[in-house]
């Protein structure tokens, strides 16, 4: 049985790797605390979700753009997105293409664990522009522009999207990259698709900025579900992991290892 975030040992790591967190208290925060919350954790799912169903940004309702905008906001407001930005801006070896996948497995899981100090229903929704229909910006995020204020800097969201069609160009290359066979010929073309994308929004999301961006993490949701679907196809990825050592293994700034991130479900979520 799947209980909410694989706690103890997921909410140990949180709070060893997102030290915003622990500063903010909120109804939901204060809950997940109480003792012997998991003795009555199946009463309050719609509360507390045993398990995030990240979903394709087309099939979310209204209601749900609403709250997943609320909680970024709220996230912006309180600083926890200002430190997870700069925290992008430094280099960590995060863009190469055996770390960019895991790395930014984490960076999310970080983020959505912060969404739900104020909507803990919200889960992070992917943006499928491997679908003709979404090969557009999302429309219900075009007048999200946020200015967000870091530690070092303030960014005021811009972009320039490109005609739909090269946005299908650019993409077009999933498929292919999905029939690889190993793990070291995955990620290049998929790390090359990931730029070519945030090219193609332009403006902010074409910087190290872009997480301030709320697309940002559309865009790597659906990263990261593509790369769980590779891992889980027989024919291709057989459950390679990343090829890792040492230092490399470790996601630095976080003390997250190559082996915690490998299972999502353990990491509590899943796609839908």
């Amino acid at each position: 049985m799947v209980t909410h975030k694989q706690a103890p040992r997921f909410e140990t790591l949180v709070q060893r790797n997102l030290p915003q967190l622990q500063r903010i208290n909120t109804f939901a925060k204060m809950l997940k605390m109480t003792p012997n919350i998991s003795k009555i954790i199946d009463k309050i799912h719609l509360l507390l979700p045993p398990i995030c169903h990240r979903k394709d940004q087309a099939s979310l309702s209204d209601n749900e753009k609403q709250r997943y905008i609320c909680a970024f906001n709220m996230i912006n407001a309180d600083g926890t997105l200002g430190q997870l930005v700069d925290i992008h801006n430094q280099m960590h070896m995060q863009h190469t293409n055996d770390r960019l996948l895991p790395w930014h497995r984490v960076y999310v899981l970080l983020f959505e664990e912060a969404l739900h100090n104020y909507h803990p229903d919200v889960c992070v929704p992917y943006w499928d522009w491997t679908k003709p229909e979404e090969q557009h910006f999302p429309d219900w995020l075009v007048g999200e522009l946020p200015t967000v204020v870091t530690a070092t800097k303030t960014i005021h969201v811009i972009r320039a999207p490109q005609a739909d069609g090269n946005l299908a160009s650019y993409v077009s290359g999933t498929a292919a990259a999905m029939a690889l066979t190993s793990y070291s010929a995955f990620t290049p073309p998929i790390n090359g698709i990931h730029g070519s994308v945030h090219v193609w929004v332009g403006g902010t999301m074409s910087s190290f900025d872009s997480p301030a961006d709320p697309v940002f993490w559309l865009h790597h949701g659906n990263l990261d579900r593509l790369w769980w679907n590779w891992y889980n196809n027989p024919a291709a990825g057989n459950h390679q992991n990343p090829p890792l050592t040492g230092t490399d293994a470790i996601f630095d700034p976080w003390t997250y290892t190559e082996p915690d991130v490998r299972n999502i479900i353990n990491l509590g979520y899943n796609y839908v």
